[in-house]
């Protein structure tokens, strides 16, 4: 096998052949130092964001969203579900005085779900890790939408804001292209 990986790899070196496809499945590397926080939200409640990744084929945007103690992102509702993992501080929602999101904790947003989130004043600055599918729809205190946010408008505000403070703009899009689906054989099926 191993001069298989070496013969192919001389082969393309040689001859100028893309295998770029033979890596569409590998594990992708996202460094931190690649992306800055950029202002989200509310500019009187200071809350940053650090955008990670997008996906612009499953509609994925990975970020770590900052604030400082009492800071609040508008109301807003999920088109598709998001995990926020909890890296320091404390958080919640204001629809759902019953839990706090501390240091270590999940939580999972639903499809559908409404809520405002806040940063708890007695835990210190909070991070929180989000991976947020599809898109946000911000509203106004009368239900109506404000704005709507999705990895297209995350990643334009990140390239804006990039080259209004003279910043490296890094591509955080992955994967560059759709993989394409596996298909699983039936006749490789044990019944047990």
């Amino acid at each position: 096998m191993l001069r298989i990986c070496i013969l192919s790899t001389f082969i393309a070196l040689t001859y100028g052949i893309n295998l770029d496809f033979l890596l569409a499945n590998g594990p992708t590397h996202i460094s931190s130092t690649n992306s800055y926080f950029i202002p989200y939200g509310d500019p009187k409640s200071n809350l940053t964001m650090k955008l990670l990744q997008v996906d612009p084929h499953t509609g994925l945007w990975v970020n770590i969203l900052r604030g400082p103690p009492g800071a609040v992102l508008g109301t807003h509702r999920h088109y598709d579900q998001v995990y926020g993992y909890t890296l320091k501080g404390a958080w919640g929602y204001r629809e759902h005085p019953e839990w706090l999101s501390r240091a270590g904790d999940v939580v999972h947003e639903t499809p559908g779900s409404v809520h405002t989130l806040f940063i708890d004043d007695n835990h210190g600055e909070t991070e929180t890790l989000f991976f947020v599918w599809g898109a946000l729809e911000y509203l106004d205190e009368h239900g109506k939408t404000k704005e709507i946010e999705d990895w297209r408008s995350i990643l334009q505000k990140y390239v804006d804001y990039g080259q209004k403070n003279d910043l490296p703009i890094v591509d955080v899009t992955y994967p560059k292209q759709k993989v394409e689906d596996v298909h699983f054989h039936s006749h490789d099926k044990i019944d047990l």
